[in-house]
């Protein structure tokens, strides 16, 4: 005679074993997905392209040369003063104002196939805003001071004409993930976009 004990299992413990199994594969998915996904360093890179879109048409409808200047960091917009014949940050505009990226963002650009140093640009950035702190003009420094506040000037220029130079690419990725987000602008100002996990 056969025990009850060796019946096997039942159709309704199947079906909760089956379920619990799609749970957890679902969640697991899921989990995958977030990691491999970076939704806030994808509209970091997004907000990029947006603006120098709009700084490329602002350029061509007002007819001014603006320039952009990426650090380690941060990323701003300047434009040329006709008058003075120096590049200025653009201040008081709310869409080219400076931006700031989150503390665990990396930034790599690329022009003509050389990585620009960006540590070396926020040195330059630091001693140029030193330059324009208002020293005193009898001071024997003004004068370099002058060439320092001359000194500026944009990594990529944006121009009036719609054109944009140097062409280069723009990669975003975080310290510690696998994704890389990578921006490419050509001398027309045309963008490509493509994503890469390493």
């Amino acid at each position: 005679m056969f025990s009850q004990y060796n019946r096997g299992f039942s159709l309704l413990e199947l079906l909760v074993v089956v379920v619990i199994i799609g749970i957890l594969a679902t969640m697991f998915t899921l989990s995958i997905g977030l990691t491999s996904g970076d939704r806030e360093l994808e509209r970091e890179i997004d907000r990029l392209e947006a603006l120098l879109q709009l700084a490329s048409e602002d350029a061509v409808l007002r007819g001014r040369e603006l320039g952009i200047r990426f650090y380690p960091d941060a990323y701003e917009f300047s434009a040329l003063d006709p008058v003075e014949n120096r590049w200025v940050v653009v201040a008081g505009d709310p869409l080219l104002r400076e931006r700031k990226l989150e503390q665990d963002v990396e930034l790599v650009v690329t022009i003509e196939g050389r990585e620009l140093d960006l540590e070396k640009a926020s040195e330059e950035r630091d001693e140029w805003l030193q330059a324009n702190t208002g020293q005193d003009p009898e001071d024997e420094e003004a004068e370099e001071d002058d060439e320092k506040k001359a000194a500026y000037r944009p990594q990529v220029f944006l121009f009036s004409s719609g054109d944009l130079s140097p062409p280069f690419k723009v990669e975003m990725r975080r310290q510690f993930g696998d994704l890389r987000l990578m921006l490419e602008i050509n001398e027309f100002g045309e963008m490509e976009l493509t994503r890469d996990s390493f």
